[in-house]
């Protein structure tokens, strides 16, 4: 009977500490992008770009690029590019750590 309750309670308590790590993680994302003065900042530039670096996590390449990117799947995310609309930049992550950057060129919708 004790085993059922302090197993219950271990429960409990795991499951409240991933509710709060997931929390934080969404406020710190938050409050970077709020440190921009204009919008189209949380998009990634060529500066920016060239600052990344092997072995950084998802929430250090928010911190540098001013705000979240797309998730595509389980370990690549994509920012657009601040000026142009033809390019992007994929960044891929394996076990949390950045693993490769790539810039992706895009082409227009139009049908002129």
């Amino acid at each position: 009977m004790n085993r059922i309750w302090i197993a219950i309670i271990l429960g409990i308590c795991l499951f409240g500490l991933i509710i709060v790590k997931v929390v934080v993680c969404v406020d710190e994302i938050t409050e970077i992008e709020e440190h921009n003065t204009y919008r189209w900042q949380r998009y990634m530039n060529e500066n920016e770009y060239s600052k990344l670096v092997k072995g950084m996590n998802y929430i250090d390449v928010v911190k540098i690029v001013g705000g979240p990117g797309v998730k595509m799947n389980e370990s690549i995310y994509e920012w657009n590019d601040e000026i142009l609309l033809t390019k992007g930049y994929q960044i891929h992550f394996e076990n949390g750590e950045l693993i490769r950057t790539e810039i992706v060129k895009r082409k227009g919708n139009s049908n002129r």
